[in-house]
């Protein structure tokens, strides 16, 4: 299997040639426009050859790509896979906003798809089997994974709600896919969402939590770019009592191995993520993060600053939009 890299502008792409070159995968090349050190630290480590555009990269034609640009060129590069007739794997995120998703959507019809690797994390996917035939109560999810790393300045771009849409869409994708294992396809109403800043590092937030209604199942999310270890748990209530998975922080635990399977199956002509479930992921993620952040004030503490009430922020409603609390 040949495959080619279509950007390389976070650490991703980098696990999924390890796991794809370990399934016994040949890299053809690799392109990127925007960051060029790591385009060719790419090169170097996987001796893949260094391709001036995008068009030269599809010209090797490959089996598969593996598609890795900053977010607002993912549908661009989706589309030009279409249109050369290959396949495309994006990783997160392909959007960062409403406008991103419907760029996305509006994409003519072609064989891709993108995902969290949290997807195909394999006790995700045996938890959601044990709950089949379950009535499902409400679902909490966590999703914490260190913003450090996006503050530095080649990936800034991440931390950016503008760029990978900050913490809120960068992280909260993971969160939302999770979710959408659980309860598949499921379009969120935002009841409530907050977030909090606590410094001035952050061009986005380092933590939020949202309270949703997803197929008349409340479901609570909780969104967090703060030091430590990862995090990736799912707790549900059942009528048979309480579930809890908390996923194992290595590769094969949080779905990388399984992901490069499922970059294989693409490239045998198997889409393994229906569009729609991609959209659900995306809508419910952007419709929190808008929610979090629709007045300016947060929870939190400024930098140098006392701590203070938020202004007009302790509650953001999504049936009574703007209204404040204290």
């Amino acid at each position: 299997m040949r495959v080619a890299f279509a950007g390389v502008a976070h650490s991703h792409p980098f696990s999924d040639a390890a796991g794809l070159v370990a399934r016994g995968a040949e890299i053809t090349g690799v392109w990127d426009r925007d960051d060029p050190e790591r385009r060719r630290d790419f090169s170097a480590r996987f001796g893949a050859p260094e391709l001036p555009g995008l068009a030269d990269l599809l010209a090797l034609n490959p089996d598969v790509v593996v598609a890795t640009p900053r977010t607002a060129r993912a549908a661009e590069v989706a589309g030009a896979c279409a249109a050369a007739g290959i396949p495309v794997f994006a990783n997160k995120t392909i959007a960062a906003d409403a406008a991103g998703l419907a760029r996305w959507d509006a994409l003519p019809a072609g064989a891709r798809f993108t995902s969290s690797v949290l997807r195909f994390a394999p006790g995700l996917g045996t938890f959601a089997t044990t709950l089949r035939g379950e009535r499902v109560h409400a679902v909490e999810v966590h999703a914490q994974h260190d913003i450090a790393g996006f503050l530095s300045a080649d990936r800034r771009w991440q931390d950016e709600p503008s760029g990978a849409g900050g913490t809120l869409v960068n992280i909260g994708v993971h969160a939302w896919e999770m979710l959408d294992v659980v309860l598949p396809g499921g379009r969120a109403e935002i009841r409530s969402a907050v977030r909090t800043t606590g410094d001035s590092r952050t061009a986005s937030e380092v933590l939020g939590s949202v309270h949703a209604v997803v197929d008349g199942v409340p479901v609570s999310v909780t969104i967090a770019g703060v030091g430590g270890a990862d995090r990736y748990a799912v707790r549900v209530w059942t009528d048979r009592g309480t579930r809890e998975l908390v996923l194992p922080d290595d590769a094969d635990g949080l779905g990388y191995g399984a992901t490069a399977d499922a970059v294989c199956a693409l490239a045998r002509g198997v889409v393994p993520v229906d569009p729609s479930r991609t959209s659900a992921v995306y809508r419910n993620a952007i419709a929190a993060a808008e929610a979090a952040r629709r007045d300016e004030g947060f929870l939190g503490r400024e930098t140098g600053a006392e701590p203070r009430l938020p202004r007009g922020h302790a509650r953001t409603d999504g049936d009574d939009a703007g209204s404040e609390t204290t």
